[in-house]
């Protein structure tokens, strides 16, 4: 089940990333691709070929917004200084496991959208500008990107705060119980 879980999780970020593509497309040649887009939509096998696509573009962003957060993660780590070794043994005597992998499948979600979300507030305008020829719709595509890239970076920093402080936490009640039974 938890592999599922993680499938769909590279392919929502996947999507995200293909959106993104389509709109440097659009700019780039305009609407002649559509068509494609349609037919793959309307017709199973393509569907499940970009399916695989996007799991493959899930996979790659993740991997660069895991890397261009780790400074982030490491931060909020060492302020809450949590034993690596303990942390899951900690979460799994809690019973809160589940809730440690939904956190932890949230701050992926988040840490890519950030990314997708910074590409978005530059390439979304410049499409919008392309096809409604309209400032205000354009700068109003800047301004709802924007407030998406301010939200999952703000959501995912929170997050991140949120897993180590609860972890710290639990640990710490952990810990406790094992002095107290010796």
């Amino acid at each position: 089940m938890e592999t599922t879980k993680l499938y769909v999780e590279y392919i929502i970020v996947g999507m995200e990333t293909l959106a993104v593509i389509m709109l440097i497309l659009f700019i780039a040649i305009g609407d002649n691709f559509l068509q494609d887009i349609i037919y793959i939509t309307e017709n199973i096998v393509p569907s499940i070929i970009m399916t695989g696509v996007c799991y493959i573009l899930g996979l790659i962003v993740d991997r660069m917004a895991d890397i261009f957060f780790e400074k982030r993660k490491n931060l909020i780590k060492e302020k809450y200084r949590t034993a690596a070794q303990t942390s899951i043994i900690v979460w799994e005597h809690y019973k809160q496991d589940t809730f440690a992998t939904f956190t932890l499948s949230r701050i992926r979600l988040m840490r890519s959208t950030v990314l997708n979300s910074m590409l978005l507030v530059v390439f979304g305008p410049i499409a919008a500008w392309k096809y409604y020829e309209s400032a205000k719709i354009a700068i109003l595509f800047a301004v709802g990107f924007a407030l998406v890239l301010i939200g999952s970076n703000k959501a995912h920093k929170n997050l991140l705060e949120t897993y180590y402080k609860k972890t710290l936490k639990l640990e710490k009640s952990y810990l406790d119980e094992k002095c107290e039974s010796n």
